[in-house]
């Protein structure tokens, strides 16, 4: 045993020493523990005042979310309403007339109608289920009924292709066709996304679909499947000349479109035909990759925000199609298909021709919410490189071709064909 030379050894010495390193031990304990409870409690006044701030909201599901805008109870125009729709509710009471009311549904209304009252149509708010539906519908694969959608005029959803290999044509519905009622409810001026996540639904179950053809109101039961949707088909024409349709942006679509390039070129075509007519858009990422594909390196389209915050979207891949091109527009190429079109256009890459496209010129972002609901928002315009403002004009057609509803032939196609072959042999001259 070591001890100091200096000091006579004692036993009672040694119980001495012994009770103070115990009593180190336990005050070092006792100092380890004290600090983690005041970490807790900090930790905990942290978490309750970002709670109570709005900053972290608890899901349904249990999950923490973390937002960097802060909501609460006592914030924005929902505490402003608030009695009074609580006045209104009590004034129906029991005296309603109609049957027991969806509590859940006037709520989902209630959502609904406060983001339409800011007059955007593109501002939409989605229940848990169609905001899971519609972010399946931009993957390439859904259960539904296999037709691509679009918002008329009128508010009907227009069937602008239904797929010959899928339930809805086989069940008889045909392009042009406009529903107008699903399952009996009446989707005339509804949100297409809205509409689309009433259509579609799990496989084997039915749907039914009241549709507009030529003015005559008709039935339709059709039964879902697994859609996996070919956004992009291809063929080569007379005199060598290869065409493609592109009938939605979705993330499917680049490759496809790049497979369905590759395949014309190895069979020698030395023209090229983009049809995007009736093409309603799709994600923005798709487009730009697809004209990064075609375009030399530069802007291929930006954004600008209220307060006039500009964003890029550059082409950088070293790629770029050098064919004679001409593209196919009509009034109901809208969105992602315009930012082409108009990309196109002022790169001077191909001969924009058809009708005025739709018009829609505005982006918009999509944020969950903590119980399975999102809202989808404008956020800014785009604009085509050159700067032309597509929201409410449209992109004019390089060659204006009208394509009437009796016509016996594709009068805007025969034209692109028409365009290439004066294209192709001058080309060949050269």
């Amino acid at each position: 045993m070591d001890y100091d030379n200096n000091r006579p050894f004692s036993s009672e010495g040694a119980v001495q020493e012994h009770k103070k390193k115990s009593n180190l031990g336990k005050g070092i304990v006792i100092g380890v523990v004290a600090t983690i409870l005041v970490m807790g409690l900090v930790m905990s006044s942290v978490f309750m005042a970002f709670l109570r701030k709005g900053y972290l909201h608890i899901g349904t599901n249990g999950q923490i979310y973390v937002q960097d805008v802060g909501t609460s109870d006592d914030d924005g125009i929902g505490k402003k309403v608030e009695s009074k729709l609580n006045a209104l509710d009590s004034l129906l009471g029991d005296g309603f007339y109609f049957d027991d009311v969806d509590d859940e549904k006037a709520a989902d209304n209630i959502f609904k109608a406060y983001l339409a009252a800011y007059g955007d149509k593109y501002t939409v708010y989605y229940t848990p289920e169609e905001y899971k539906s519609m972010m399946e519908s931009t993957t390439g694969s859904f259960y539904g009924i296999g037709a691509v959608c679009q918002k008329a005029d009128d508010g009907a959803i227009l069937i602008s292709e239904a797929y010959e290999y899928a339930p809805a044509y086989k069940a008889g519905i045909r392009n042009g066709d406009k529903v107008i009622e699903v399952n009996g409810e009446d989707i005339t001026g509804m949100d297409l996304s809205v509409a689309v996540a009433l259509i579609k639904g799990e496989k084997g179950t039915d749907v039914n679909l009241t549709i507009m053809r030529n003015g005559e109101k008709m039935n339709f039961t059709v039964t879902r499947d697994k859609i996996d949707i070919k956004t992009v088909s291809s063929e080569v024409l007379d005199n060598n000349i290869g065409y493609i349709y592109i009938s939605q942006f979705d993330d499917v679509t680049t490759d496809q479109f790049k497979e369905a390039v590759n395949d014309l070129q190895n069979q020698g075509v030395a023209g090229l035909v983009i049809d995007i007519r009736n093409n309603p858009g799709g994600v923005l990422k798709t487009v730009v990759d697809m004209l990064d594909y075609i375009l030399p390196n530069g802007l291929i389209v930006y954004t600008e925000t209220k307060d006039g915050t500009r964003q890029e979207y550059s082409g950088s891949d070293n790629h770029e199609l050098n064919l004679p091109m001409a593209v196919l527009v009509n009034g109901n190429s809208a969105s992602a298909s315009e930012i082409f079109a108009g990309a196109m256009q002022d790169y001077d890459k191909a001969q924009i021709i058809g009708t005025q496209t739709f018009g829609k010129g505005i982006v918009q972002t999509i944020r969950p919410l903590t119980d399975g609901s999102a809202v989808k928002y404008t956020i800014a315009k785009y604009f085509t490189p050159k700067g032309q403002d597509i929201h409410g004009k449209g992109v004019t057609p390089d060659s204006v071709v009208e394509l009437p509803d009796d016509a016996t032939e594709d009068m805007q196609l025969n034209a692109a064909i028409d365009y290439l072959n004066g294209k192709m042999s001058v080309r060949a001259a050269e």
